[in-house]
């Protein structure tokens, strides 16, 4: 195809990938596989929060956020964006580096392990030693990096424990945010945001935001279906009516899902050259699927 016949044929892709269009399959394939930010209302607000935490004057109480939602709803996805921000503004000597430490809570999360996981945050020594040695060592990395926000994924991790165990690791929390004056950014799921409202302390120092299940009729939904959309190199447009929206709301119950479907879609399109996203292909992805989990 020539470049005066590619002229305006492809309007419906973003600027960023419309060069794709004309790519092969293999290359248009990997390029719906890229894991970009798409930005929506919710998750941007999320994203403002954080980066105002990061810059904030350090307070003898600092506040502190929980964000909570069920799995599959982009929570991660956010801590990336903010973490790609921030270490935008550290390059450009906008913000002290060293001032965030993102973690993820392991399976299984006591005082001890929460320590050690701080510290591989910060890619600081992880020596086997008593918890009280732990807890002298973070303090004394984050003081000398003058962290100001503590990042934890996966939050609700901490009810794994007993009763007594949670409380230590609430009560650890507390002590760092204490001590060294940084604000905590949790994020979990609903039991998380239970979790927290069970500490009154906690309760009083956490803002807590619940990311919204997305509705099919939401405006901010609907554009951010087309967003994906035009960032998915096929060649011809996708129509996002409210045939499409409703689909979607019933094949997907979530954002995560969502976008996974709109991309095997995609994929599809290319293989079979039908090269845009239909009803009719959502449902038979969805069919397929569910005749692999079934064995037929």
């Amino acid at each position: 195809m020539s470049q005066t016949d590619t002229c305006g044929a492809f309007d419906h892709l973003d600027p960023s990938i419309r060069h794709l269009a004309t790519a092969d399959d293999a290359e248009r394939l990997r390029a719906i596989e890229s894991d970009a930010w798409l930005p929506y209302p919710p998750g941007e607000a999320v994203v403002e929060r954080l980066l105002e935490l990061v810059r904030m004057p350090k307070r003898v109480r600092m506040p502190s956020l929980l964000v909570y939602a069920p799995p599959n709803s982009g929570k991660t996805r956010i801590i990336r964006r903010f973490l790609d921000l921030y270490l935008e503004e550290e390059a450009r000597q906008e913000i002290e580096p060293g001032s965030v430490v993102a973690i993820q809570a392991p399976p299984t999360v006591d005082e001890k392990r929460l320590y050690l996981e701080i510290l591989r945050g910060m890619q600081a020594p992880m020596p086997d030693v008593t918890v009280p040695r732990l807890r002298a060592m973070v303090v004394r990395h984050m003081e000398a990096r003058t962290v100001r926000l503590l990042i934890i994924d996966e939050m609700q991790h901490i009810l794994d424990q007993r009763a007594s165990a949670q409380q230590v690791v609430l009560n650890t929390l507390k002590y760092l945010s204490n001590e060294l004056s940084i604000a905590v950014a949790g994020f979990g799921s609903g039991e998380a945001r239970a979790l927290i409202k069970a500490d009154e302390h906690l309760a009083q120092r956490f803002e807590i935001v619940g990311l919204p299940r997305w509705a099919k009729k939401e405006r901010w939904v609907v554009e951010l279906v087309r967003e994906r959309v035009a960032h998915l190199p096929l060649r011809k447009p996708t129509k996002v009516d409210k045939a499409l929206m409703n689909t979607l709301h019933v094949l997907a119950g979530n954002m995560g899902a969502m976008f996974a479907l709109l991309e095997k879609a995609a994929k599809e399109a290319i293989r079979t050259g039908t090269e845009c996203i239909t009803v009719g292909l959502l449902e038979q992805i969805v069919a397929q699927r569910e005749q692999v989990e079934h064995g037929l």
